[in-house]
């Protein structure tokens, strides 16, 4: 009997261990709610996949989102999209500047071994130009509406059929935030696939963008 792949046997609990050792706000739950989220789009939808974050501070989701493709896609890419001037909050109940976070950044992804996995795009959203298919797409930038619309917005075109979509902080605390969520999800282009305390992860639907 031949021996099970191990390179391809995702273990949810080393993820969050490394996970926690990073600065930042995702929770447990959070966490694996990307991690089976990702899972799924890899096995899903058609190669190459694209990842994208929007918004990666110290590299707290980075680390989940990388270790995922690390495990399940050789040929993934996670590319992270943050300016790294470490401006936290929502530009109507006020950002909060703290360092630079790109060194930090980049020495997390090293200490996890994520560096040949992890792209930095040391950019904000709409500074990038972008021209490859996305699996999957996690919006966690500032999260006031018009930054979160700005950056979903962004990237929307490039998603291949199917593709999911998580929000961090879909929470009273930030309305912005789930008022762009809940106006996408009245679209009917887009399905809630669960919510796990401020994570919303939501599917577009097949073929949902030929037909807009």
């Amino acid at each position: 009997m031949s021996q099970p792949d191990e390179a391809r046997l995702l273990l949810t609990l080393p993820i969050l261990a490394r996970m926690r050792s990073v600065e930042g706000w995702l929770s447990d739950g959070e966490a694996d709610l990307l991690v089976a989220g990702l899972a799924r789009a890899l096995e899903e939808l058609p190669a190459p996949h694209a990842v994208v974050e929007v918004g990666s501070y110290c590299g707290r989701s980075t680390t989940v989102l990388g270790s995922v493709v690390k495990a399940l896609d050789e040929d993934g890419r996670v590319y992270a999209v943050d300016p790294h001037e470490g401006e936290v909050g929502a530009l109507d109940q006020g950002v909060v500047r703290t360092s630079p976070t790109l060194a930090r950044f980049e020495r997390n992804m090293r200490d996890a071994g994520l560096a040949d996995v992890v792209l930095t795009v040391k950019q904000r959203s709409h500074e990038v130009r972008w021209e490859r298919p996305i699996a999957f797409l996690l919006v966690d930038g500032l999260h006031d509406y018009a930054s979160v619309s700005g950056d979903f917005l962004h990237f929307e075109g490039w998603l291949v059929d199917g593709a999911y979509v998580a929000f961090h902080d879909y929470a009273d605390y930030y309305p912005g935030v789930k008022a762009f969520v809940n106006e996408l999800l009245a679209t009917g282009r887009y399905d809630a696939v669960r919510r796990v305390g401020s994570m919303m992860l939501v599917r577009q639907r097949p073929a949902a963008a030929a037909a807009a």
